[in-house]
């Protein structure tokens, strides 16, 4: 299985894990310093749509692109993601999910060799952007199985 498939995974993967929840387990935080259900789904939207989606644009139509960092605890924190509905933000995060893979899927060989920049911080190619993106989401995905497996415990 190739990166594109597995980034294609993880919305039905988020989806499986959130599936049967009460809203109360959506929202339990083993420690204040970590991310419920609700907050990790909220998260991966914001992060694909303002994120990996703006970045996959810019580095397949420019050349040198540079792209500022997003702060996610800050969005956490700022959005105040363990009210909102998790239904919405779910669907949301897989759609623009979608739209990058289906960019994904039509770049060509050469297009993942593009560099962009992380501003001040390092250069990137697009393949080496896939990689970070589907680290980024099996750490979540990790975090929220670890949530569904307390919640199951309790």
């Amino acid at each position: 299985m190739n990166v594109i498939d597995l980034l294609e995974q993880t919305p039905n993967r988020v989806r499986a894990l959130i599936e049967g929840r009460s809203e109360e387990d959506l929202s339990f935080k083993p420690s204040p310093n970590e991310f419920s259900l609700r907050e990790n789904v909220l998260y991966l939207r914001d992060i694909d749509i303002e994120g990996y989606e703006v970045r996959i644009v810019r580095m397949l139509s420019e050349s040198g692109a540079s792209f500022p960092d997003l702060d996610g605890a800050r969005l956490a924190r700022e959005r105040n993601y363990n009210v909102q509905p998790v239904a919405p933000a779910l669907e949301d995060f897989a759609a623009s999910r979608a739209r990058s893979i289906e960019r994904l899927r039509a770049a060509s060989p050469a297009d993942f060799k593009r560099i962009g920049e992380l501003e001040g911080v390092r250069h990137f190619t697009l393949e080496l952007l896939l990689e970070h993106w589907t680290r980024h989401d099996f750490e979540h995905l990790a975090e929220m199985t670890h949530l569904r497996n307390l919640l199951a415990s309790a």
